[in-house]
């Protein structure tokens, strides 16, 4: 390759990469200050996992509207605070996962799923899921396995769910477990 051939070359890759970064930015792709309640969630991202956590923990969660909503409302405060207490790499990982399943092209590729969040069949939801779950992509079986970590840990750790799984809670709650050293 000679210089000038470089040079168009170089040319070209800037013209590319400042269009993808401006679509990027153009389709909501930068970054954003979470609202005051929240550290990492975004709006969409909590439509995400609104729309997917009924049908991840199918079964799991209270039958009653009303409940559920509260359920989730709660799952999604844990979420965000486990996100928040995530190490700065894993914290982008999780949030370069959102921000594919937010985008409409990465979203529709990706998982099947071409419409919002909130106009997604349950069936849809499910078929994805279980999709990514079985890929022969590690990559994708890896976001499942991800996202389902982070959901059924987030769910089970909150007393709402104990009762489902029998769980009478820890024991001696309000005793402290460990006990002092004596001094020497």
């Amino acid at each position: 390759m000679d210089r000038r051939g470089f040079l168009k070359l170089g040319l070209l890759s800037t013209a590319a990469l400042t269009t993808v970064g401006i679509t990027g930015t153009l389709v909501g792709c930068s970054s954003t200050v979470p609202e005051a309640d929240w550290k990492i969630l975004q709006p969409q991202d909590r439509v995400f996992f609104s729309r997917v956590a009924p049908v991840m923990l199918k079964g799991c969660l209270p039958e009653d509207a009303m409940a559920q909503q509260m359920a989730i409302t709660n799952m999604l405060s844990n979420i965000d605070q486990a996100l928040f207490n995530l190490g700065p790499h894993s914290q982008k990982q999780m949030k370069d996962l959102f921000m594919l399943l937010d985008m409409k092209i990465t979203r529709g590729l990706t998982t099947g799923i071409w419409g919002s969040w909130e106009n997604a069949s349950d069936a849809d939801i499910d078929q994805f899921l279980n999709r990514w779950r079985d890929s022969s992509l590690a990559l994708l079986r890896l976001a499942y396995n991800g996202l389902n970590k982070l959901m059924v840990a987030t769910w089970y750790g909150q007393p709402a769910a104990w009762q489902a799984v029998q769980y009478p809670g820890p024991p001696y709650a309000d005793v402290l477990v460990t006990h002092s050293m004596p001094e020497k």
